[in-house]
C-alpha cells in the first residue's frame, strides 16, 4: 500500500466529499428500498447513482494500490498498514456489488448481460457504514472537515 502525502488541509476537503459520497448512498438507498419511483427511467438513474457511490465507497475503503490521485481510506492514517490492519475484510456481497457495478455501467459487455438486476440496496448500504464507522471510529477528528462538524452538532441538537 503507498503512503499519502496529503496534509491536514487537503485530507479535510477530501473527507467533505467522503460525506457527500456517504450522503448519496444512503438517500439513493432509501428511495430504492421505498420504492417510490416505480419501475422507470427514475427508477434507473436511482440504481445507477446508488452503484456508482456504492463502488466508489468500496473502492476507497479497499484498495490497496493508488490509482493517480484517488483519496484512499488509509491516506487518513499514519501508515497505509494501520488501516489495513484494522479494517474489515470485505464481504462477498461487497466484493460482488463492486464487480457487478463496474461492469453494468462502466461498460457496455457481454459479461453486462450476466450481471444481477435486482440488488439489496439496504445490506449493501449497511455493510458499507459498517467499514465507514471502523475507519471514522479510528480517524483523527482534526482530520476530518466541516460537514462534518456540522452534522455532528446537528445531530445533537436534533437529540434535544
Amino acid at each position: 500500500m503507498e503512503q499519502s502525502n496529503q496534509n491536514t488541509e487537503e485530507l479535510q476537503e477530501a473527507s467533505n466529499a467522503l460525506y457527500y459520497e456517504i450522503s448519496m448512498l444512503k438517500y439513493s438507498a432509501r428511495g430504492l428500498a421505498s420504492d417510490i419511483t416505480g419501475e422507470s427511467t427514475i427508477h434507473n438513474s436511482l440504481v445507477e447513482s446508488f452503484l456508482i457511490h456504492a463502488r466508489l465507497l468500496i473502492e476507497f475503503l479497499y484498495k490497496d494500490k493508488r490509482y493517480k490521485d484517488n483519496v484512499m481510506a488509509a491516506d487518513f492514517f499514519s501508515t497505509p498498514e494501520k488501516w489495513r490492519k484494522i479494517r474489515p475484510e470485505k464481504s462477498k456481497l461487497l466484493n460482488e456489488t463492486f464487480e457487478g457495478s463496474h461492469k453494468l455501467l462502466a461498460h457496455l459487455s457481454y459479461t453486462r448481460l450476466q450481471v444481477k438486476k435486482t440488488w439489496p440496496y439496504l445490506e449493501i448500504a449497511k455493510e458499507i457504514e459498517a467499514v465507514l464507522n471502523v475507519l471514522l471510529q479510528n480517524v483523527s477528528e482534526d482530520l476530518l472537515g466541516s460537514r462534518w462538524k456540522t452534522s455532528s452538532e446537528e445531530q445533537k441538537k436534533d437529540r434535544q
